[in-house]
Order: C-alpha cells, then structure tokens, then sequence
C-alpha cells in the first residue's frame, strides 16, 4: 500500500516540475519575444512618426529624431551582448540585421549628455531616406503593426537590406 502511494506520490511529482519546466520555458520566450517588441519595434515605429513630424514642420526639433534613435541603440546594443536574456533568440542572421539597423542609427546626429545634436541637410536626408525604409518595412503608424516577432524580424531583414544600399 505504501509503496502505491509513493510511486503515486513520485508520479504526481514529477509531473508538476515538468509543468513547472514547461510554463518556465514559455515563459522566457514570451519576455524575450516581447523585448524586441517593446524595446524595438515600437521605438522603431515612433522614429518613423517622429521623422515624418519634424519633415511636415520644417525641422524644428530634429533633436528628438536624435532622442529617439538613441532610444533605440540603447536597446539594440544591449541585446546584441551576448550576456542579454533575449539575445539567445536572435540567430546570427537577425544578429547581423539588428547590427545594420544599429549602424544606420549611428550616422544620425547623436545629442549627448551635455549637448543638442546639431542637424544638417544632409542629416535630414539621412532620415527622410531612413523613414522610406521604415515604411517601405511597414514599421510605421501608418500600417497595421504584427505584434509577433517573426513578422518583426522579417521587417528588421527589410531594413537591413534597404540600408545596405
């Protein structure tokens, strides 16, 4: 009798962890999943808007173009460190496009701690070519947003290739 109720016991057990295991697994893939959603895609989204504001009103605060593109550098450079808990998610393919997105962002005036990034026409070329590929991407407020990551690395791909050229 006692040895039922033990292997019952056991049983029970070792099917609880493996639940445990299980939602613990899905767990992680939904934070990770929803890093590059929150901390990328819709920053992404926002530069795109912002970009298209600052060309309808002549430029007058292109500094939040430099803002938000620091937004998300921040947020690129922190998943590419390979000690980030989504990073295991990317493969080197998606690794090389976030790299490419984080490259093009760069050669945006960047405002510092202590100063205002100054923008030139040529800087505001940079970004009107960078809204076009956001849009061409469908990463803007313009078009229905997928809230999955496959689709957004699809859109990162986009980018990526767009800004090669």
């Amino acid at each position: 009798m006692k040895i039922k109720q033990l292997i019952t016991f056991l049983i029970i057990s070792n099917l609880l962890t493996l639940g445990f295991v299980c939602y613990s697994i899905v767990q992680h893939n939904f934070q990770q999943e929803s890093y590059f959603l929150d901390e990328i895609q819709a920053p992404l989204v926002q530069l795109q808007a912002t970009i298209n504001h600052q060309k309808e009103n002549n430029w007058k605060d292109p500094e939040l173009i430099s803002y938000q593109a620091s937004t998300i550098q921040n947020s690129l450079e922190k998943v590419l460190d390979k000690s980030h808990f989504a990073h295991s998610k990317l493969t080197e393919h998606e690794q090389s496009n976030l790299l490419q997105i984080n490259k093009a962002l760069q050669k945006l005036p960047q405002n510092t701690e202590y100063t205002i990034a100054n923008w030139k026409k040529e800087d505001q070329q940079k970004a009107i070519a960078l809204e076009r590929t956001l849009k061409k991407a469908k990463l803007s407020n313009d078009d229905t947003n997928h809230e999955d990551y496959k689709s957004f690395m699809k859109q990162c791909k986009i980018v990526a290739n767009e800004l090669k050229e």
